[in-house]
């Protein structure tokens, strides 16, 4: 018997017989079986809007930024540059004004005090040329090495420390370091594109190299926020890249003998210590 039969009238077709308690009882496997498609995460997901006031002409501007909380963190390059899953965090740690087109790292934007908020006025604004820019929803390598290079010319004007210009110099090799691995097996892509890219990440990462090195011997740490124990490592892999063994066994030395340095730190050093001794043997 339905013991719903009636309820036609009001537009219900109610078939079967009553089972008041069909909701609770186990499913079938066939419908346990069906899964929700992973949902696959991009860039996108990991990057807000946010408002920022610029310190030299005071005007409020809207950047990208990214929820560092949410990233997971991979195994960082030979010199500390850092990776994460899904986003490359790199692109996004500069601020650059859109209006008067003060530019620095994110890290150091408004820690200008009036003397360089002067100089930047004087020597740097009065050139500036702003940009029509339709932003999507994330930052382009272009875009954001291009911004990276008004921070540099910003560092200059306004007179700032060695190890401050050396950061942005290394930020924006690791940004084309970024893009050739990009394009590593492309057979579409450009040959002049790619050498241009190649000569960009040699020449930066050489200004890095040497004004990094300068640093240490001038300045009192921290250098533009990163610990002496962190540069010096940093460093000490740099000048293996360029085969400078000796100053890279000058570096190792000193961090093992410092008691500053982290038990974890002198391990790695020792494992680059083996690594000169294995290159200049072979």
């Amino acid at each position: 018997m339905n013991l719903l039969s009636g309820m036609e009238k009001f537009g219900f077709s109610m078939d079967g017989e009553l089972d008041i308690l069909a909701d609770d009882k186990p499913k079938k496997k066939a419908e346990v079986a069906k899964k929700a498609a992973p949902v696959v995460k991009q860039e996108k997901d990991f990057i807000i809007d946010k408002k920022v006031r610029c310190p030299v002409c005071d005007k409020e501007f809207t950047i990208k930024a990214v929820l560092a909380t949410k990233l997971k963190r991979l195994e960082p390059d030979f010199d500390l540059r850092p990776n994460y899953e899904h986003v490359d965090k790199c692109k996004y740690d500069f601020i650059s004004c859109p209006k008067c087109g003060y530019s620095a790292l994110d890290t150091t934007f408004s820690k200008i005090d009036t003397a360089r908020v002067k100089l930047i006025r004087a020597e740097f604004c009065p050139s500036f040329k702003p940009q029509q820019e339709e932003l999507g929803e994330t930052y382009s390598y272009e875009y954001s090495i291009e911004k990276f290079k008004l921070a540099l010319i910003c560092t200059m004007k306004k007179r700032a420390k060695m190890s401050e210009k050396a950061y942005v110099c290394l930020k924006i090799a690791w940004l084309r370091r970024a893009q050739l691995k990009e394009l590593e097996g492309n057979k579409d892509a450009d040959p002049k594109v790619v050498e241009m890219i190649k000569k960009e990440y040699d020449g930066f990462y050489a200004q890095a190299y040497e004004g990094f090195m300068k640093a240490i011997s001038q300045e009192t740490p921290p250098y533009c926020g990163m610990a002496s124990e962190a540069v010096e490592f940093m460093l000490a892999n740099m000048s293996v890249y360029y085969k400078k063994y000796d100053a890279a066994m000058k570096i190792i030395a000193r961090l093992i003998q410092s008691a500053s340095t982290s038990r974890k730190l002198k391990d790695k050093c020792v494992e680059l210590k083996e690594k000169i001794v294995a290159e200049q043997g072979e």
